[in-house]
């Protein structure tokens, strides 16, 4: 039975085709693509998450005339965790959803709505954005891919769809197979101690040695530095949140307590930090492409995150998806292919992989993983 993904719902179409422009303005025709409810729309309530932040937007974010320009409509927007500050969205007064792909439990977030709308088949792809997870973390709770393009900023636009190929054609290339590359095999947590399911360590294996037959697969362990980024990290992500009214969420309260407590000093160490990781990570790891499991486990059942206090839901979340955010850190694009993830890191001694060349490289991964079509 279909779940309640979408948290608003009035289709905004294309505008008319030029036919001079045609091939362009046709390339996601027919193509019901909804937007994360923390996009503004101009006439379209904004929620954020939760009714009570609800307002009726004056702009229009530029993610969206992007869409109606390549052909495609926007039924509506999708159901988000609050302001985006959770991996998993579940609070009174919201629907919550569940994991087509793991019954009972969570489907992820924060974009929550979008990957359970694409997981069900409601659409073909869904618009979500990423600052530490937020698109790849639901992909794997729920079976599908989720793709972040590389940003200068921590979070970026991206989309969940149920193949990379589907992928390609939002951003108008045709997959082909990818130049030799170096890619790094990773099994260690990054960001928090994490127990890997042996499952997840397995189908990362077995990946690997499939890809040996193509490129260059080397193993990589966790580089020294790893606890000085998740606390540079937190401490930027909480820090974020000290301007916001938390309203009655304890979560978003406990959060703005912690921002407020990040001093001036700490923040020119996290720019300091986060300046340099990409350049630490190429000395260290020297490869291409990161290979790693975009989650540690299978997804919590449902209540498990908001059953613990908001500290320790803050750092569990990270125990359940210790890859993902290095690369929303450094920018870097990365994918995740249900359990699978790859993220770009730059080498001095080669040519940096490019999002062309990442989607190439995961379309050939979901190929040798059987999950195309």
């Amino acid at each position: 039975m279909q779940q309640s993904a979408f948290s608003f719902r009035a289709p905004l179409a294309p505008p008319p085709v030029d036919a001079a422009a045609a091939p362009s303005r046709t390339r996601l025709a027919g193509w019901d693509i909804p937007v994360k409810d923390s996009v503004d729309v101009a006439g379209w309530p904004t929620t954020n998450g939760n009714p009570a932040r609800s307002y009726v937007a004056r702009r229009t974010d530029a993610i969206v005339p992007m869409l109606l320009d390549a052909g495609a409509t926007i039924p509506g927007k999708t159901l988000t965790s609050e302001l985006g500050a959770t991996c998993y969205a579940e609070r009174p007064g919201v629907p919550v959803l569940e994991s087509p792909a793991f019954a009972g439990r969570t489907p992820g977030g924060s974009s929550t709505g979008a990957a359970v709308a694409v997981a069900e088949g409601q659409v073909r792809a869904a618009h979500g954005t990423d600052a530490g997870g937020s698109l790849r973390v639901p992909a794997a709770a729920c079976d599908i891919v989720g793709f972040k393009p590389a940003s200068p900023h921590v979070a970026a636009h991206g989309f969940l769809t149920r193949t990379v190929a589907d992928q390609c054609t939002i951003y108008g290339m045709r997959p082909t197979h990818p130049r030799r590359l170096r890619v790094g095999v990773l099994l260690d947590a990054l960001l928090a101690p994490s127990h890997l399911s042996p499952s997840r360590a397995d189908a990362v294996d077995q990946l690997a040695g499939a890809l040996s037959l193509h490129h260059d697969v080397v193993p990589l362990r966790a580089y020294a530095q790893a606890g000085d980024t998740f606390a540079h990290f937190s401490r930027r992500i909480k820090r974020s949140f000290t301007s916001v009214d938390p309203l009655d969420s304890e979560y978003l309260q406990w959060l703005t307590q912690e921002g407020a407590r990040v001093t001036r000093a700490q923040m020119r160490g996290v720019r300091e930090h986060l300046d340099v990781l990409p350049h630490l990570l190429a000395r260290q790891w020297d490869v291409d492409v990161v290979l790693s499991p975009t989650l540690a486990f299978d997804p919590p059942r449902l209540g498990y995150f908001p059953s613990l206090s908001p500290e320790e839901s803050f750092y569990q979340q990270t125990v359940w998806s210790p890859w993902c955010s290095v690369f929303n850190v450094t920018g870097s694009a990365a994918i995740a292919i249900g359990g699978i993830h790859l993220g770009v890191l730059g080498s001095a001694a080669r040519p940096a992989v490019n999002a062309t060349e990442l989607l190439n490289l995961a379309w050939q991964v979901e190929g040798l993983l059987g999950r195309e079509g």
